[in-house]
């Protein structure tokens, strides 16, 4: 998606999605997939400015898609692809390309030892509108990720689990240097299994930061150091219902003077249920520092990465989608997400905070195995005070093809 606003990650919380960190979901019955995908869609505010500056404009994108879901023995190995090549009706200067890749392996040994490994890598345009930046800003966002987790147990009544991940951001605009940075991260902890229905779990997770250059007012670039408890649960409370949550009890310390350290609690909490054969609900809440929010993996949710550019100093976020399967071949799709950010300057203190609101409604046609259509309509608001955002509002309306084979 070429435009998407920083708190539409939050969105996509909802949906099922086909980026790397859904490969992790991939139906194991489809050893390989191939997909070209066209989207057309007009903004009537494109770049998300204030009222009086608002710019329609009409967004294609082309995408061409593959995948592959190979098990052997005990393993399964995956990787998921895209490409895609975005072009502005009018503003021609923001046309560009992106890609999104990842690829992994799901492994397990003769003893109770298992685990994962989970690379993913993607460039797309940046948010507008940010915060930090002029609202016609060109900037590519480019990130890569690696993940490793091993469990010992797990089948049992008691496991241990440890993981390590790196992560590293860059963007293409100058005005963005400050905020690129290279991380690296880990965790240590128990899961408990009273029944095979609750999950339970506790342990420590620690992260570095290190940032490329200074940012204004600083003569050297920054480190921070985050330490958290976090405690987890998983309850399959029906066969149609699932619950869970992570919540992390810590601090994010900044080595330079900077109002955005961090202290408190932070988490998500999701719920999907189907209520019907054909209705399902995900409803996610969640609260995380900006500089982790696009990065949360809510994989029980249909939820998957999608943006770097969320630079406030927490995000609060409530999210809720519908699927419904009108028939065997359509379904019509719902959501509603609501944001607030708490927004500070990192070094003069001040302060503010934005509240946005989106909603949308879409519908998709199987028209044969391989081939699908459809259409979505959406409406954005935000409201802004204090330092570091701005009001506006927008719609969105458009359709898209894809065709399959696997």
């Amino acid at each position: 998606m070429p435009h998407a606003p920083a708190h539409r990650l939050f969105l996509a919380a909802c949906l099922a999605a086909h980026l790397p960190l859904a490969a992790q979901q991939a139906d194991t019955t489809r050893p390989w997939n191939v997909g070209l995908a066209q989207d057309v869609t007009h903004y009537t505010n494109a770049l998300n400015g204030s009222s009086g500056s608002e710019v329609s404009d009409t967004v294609w994108t082309t995408t061409l898609s593959g995948g592959l879901n190979v098990p052997f023995g005990r393993q399964r190995a995956f990787a998921n692809g895209s490409v895609s090549h975005t072009r502005y009706s009018d503003l021609d200067g923001l046309d560009g390309q992106g890609y999104s890749l990842g690829a992994g392996v799901d492994w397990s040994t003769i003893g109770n030892l298992s685990g994962s490994l989970l690379v993913n890598a993607g460039r797309r345009q940046a948010d507008f509108n940010t915060g930090v930046s002029t609202a016609t800003l060109k900037n590519n966002e480019t990130y890569q990720e690696a993940r490793a987790r091993a469990l010992l147990g797990g089948v049992g009544l008691l496991g241990i689990e440890g993981t390590l991940g790196w992560r590293r951001v860059d963007f293409s605009a100058p005005e963005f240097d400050s905020r690129e940075y290279e991380q690296g991260s880990g965790s240590a902890g128990v899961i408990y299994r009273p029944s095979s229905a609750l999950s339970l779990g506790t342990g420590l997770s620690v992260q570095y930061s290190d940032y490329d250059v200074p940012a204004f007012g600083q003569s050297q670039p920054d480190t921070s150091t985050r330490r958290d408890v976090y405690v987890t649960a998983d309850w399959g409370a029906t066969g149609a219902s699932t619950v869970g949550t992570r919540l992390n009890f810590g601090k994010t310390d900044y080595k330079r003077p900077n109002a955005d350290d961090f202290s408190g609690v932070t988490g998500n909490i999701y719920w999907n249920w189907r209520p019907t054969g054909r209705t399902t609900l995900t409803t996610v809440l969640s609260r995380e520092t900006g500089q982790e929010s696009g990065f949360q993996s809510l994989v029980n949710a249909g939820r998957t990465r999608l943006t770097a550019t969320d630079f406030s100093r927490v995000t609060n976020l409530f999210a809720l989608s519908a699927n419904y399967e009108l028939t065997g071949k359509i379904v019509l799709t719902g959501a509603l997400t609501y944001a607030r950010r708490s927004l500070v300057d990192s070094i003069s203190g001040r302060d503010g905070s934005d509240n946005t609101t989106a909603t949308s409604l879409g519908a998709n046609w199987a028209a044969t195995r391989i081939i699908t259509v459809g259409c979505k309509v959406g409406h954005e608001t935000r409201s802004a005070s204090g330092f570091g955002s701005t009001d506006y509002s927008g719609s969105n309306f458009g359709c898209m093809g894809s065709v399959t084979l696997n």
